[in-house]
């Protein structure tokens, strides 16, 4: 299967199908199973553009970010955000796209679809702040684009009683469907951002405590797996290595900050021992704490201009 109807592309197979329907501009399906098709480059788009990734992956740019889209997955980008394909050849695979063309849409927000929609002014505010201040232009779990997008494919080309208002109410429901699935994406980042908060507050206040794995995932009523893919999500660590950072970070100030000795510092910020200690901080570091104390001493002294004696070294 392949359609592309188009009021502004030169390459569309039906320039005229859409003119009665001045809410859209663009709207296709497109199968590529061959690298010399013409591939999807940098671009622009008079409204907003949702795609849905049917078979294959794509990788995609929007300004400088740069994604990777599977199967399942949706994107989509506002008017004023060049996005595409960076690469010279096609990516093989299936994917559906549309461009709804709103009377108003603007940077800071301002949305308004038409007098023919349904929505109210607040929530044509409500869909312009979700979709002008989403970052993430990715939408994972997207399937229910995908029946939208064979509904209005089948109204427009079948034209029985009623396919205007169907086509209407499919478009209403794109939007509907997209904002929904941003604002529960976005409730969830908060979420995790939350749990994260008050998991890193609770290793920082118990640093010399000996964590393991199942200790943090029964206390958090989660599998390790589900540990593990949160913290990762959040600081790019794994849940141990993590903790490991955190220990250095505190040594690296009490090193600088104090003249505790080097078993003292092991023992309070978790390690089993001085050996481990030091060990643990060369492999991470690139220098043995005690070269790190006498550095930053050092480096105090040349930063403040301080006399000599103004901060006396730890023997």
């Amino acid at each position: 299967m392949h359609f592309f109807y188009s009021k502004t592309d030169g390459d569309a197979s039906d320039s005229e199908i859409l003119k009665e329907f001045s809410f859209l501009n663009d709207f296709g399906f497109e199968e590529y199973k061959d690298i010399r098709q013409k591939p999807l480059g940098l671009h622009y788009n008079e409204g907003i553009e949702l795609c849905y990734v049917t078979k294959g992956r794509y990788e995609w740019v929007v300004g400088d970010k740069k994604y990777l889209l599977f199967p399942g997955n949706g994107f989509v980008t506002c008017p004023w955000q060049q996005h595409g394909s960076p690469r010279d050849v096609v990516d093989l695979g299936e994917i559906y796209w549309i461009v709804i063309k709103p009377e108003l849409f603007t940077k800071d927000g301002l949305f308004f679809l038409g007098d023919w929609a349904r929505f109210s002014s607040a929530e044509n505010k409500l869909i312009g702040a979700v979709l002008s201040k989403n970052s993430k232009h990715i939408i994972q779990k997207a399937q229910p684009l995908k029946i939208l997008f064979e509904s209005l494919h089948h109204e427009i080309e079948n034209k029985k009683f009623g396919y205007f208002q169907r086509a209407s109410n499919l478009i209403e429901e794109f939007l509907i469907d997209t904002v929904r699935i941003i604002q529960s994406k976005e409730n969830q980042i908060e979420e995790n951002k939350n749990w994260f908060n008050k998991f890193d507050d609770l290793i920082k206040a118990n640093i010399s405590k000996k964590w393991t794995l199942h200790d943090l995932a029964q206390m958090n009523n989660f599998g390790i797996t589900t540990l593990t893919h949160l913290v990762k999500e959040n600081t790019g660590y794994t849940p141990a290595n993590y903790i490991i950072y955190l220990r250095l970070e505190k040594a690296k100030e009490q090193l600088q900050n104090t003249c505790m000795s080097m078993t003292n510092i092991a023992l309070d910020c978790g390690f089993y021992s001085s050996q481990h200690f030091s060990s643990t901080f060369s492999r991470w570091v690139g220098m043995t704490p005690s070269r790190y104390r006498k550095h930053r001493f050092n480096y105090f002294q040349y930063m403040s201009g301080r006399d000599i004696y103004s901060r006396i070294p730890c023997s």
